[in-house]
């Protein structure tokens, strides 16, 4: 899958979760700037495991409240497919 479709599939999760419909999100964009909490945090987590079909339990060193960026979400995802 390339970067571009995991960026889309990650940002229809993200929009989800939070109910923001922002188009505008980018992979500089920060999960702070679009208004999640740690716990939307780690719903959006749910939801990208549901939709790639992939576990994220130990990605980010098993601290995916430490990622800040859409950009970096995309690596995270990435690199578990």
């Amino acid at each position: 899958m390339e970067r571009n479709e995991i960026l889309e599939k990650v940002k229809a999760a993200i929009c989800e979760t939070l109910g923001n419909d922002d188009l505008t999100i980018t992979e500089e964009t920060t999960l702070k700037d679009l208004g999640a909490d740690s716990f939307d945090q780690l719903e959006i987590m749910v939801a990208l495991e549901e939709a790639f079909d992939i576990s994220l339990e130990n990605a980010a060193g098993g601290d995916m409240a430490s990622v800040e960026t859409v950009g970096q979400t995309v690596d995270i995802v990435a690199a578990e497919l």
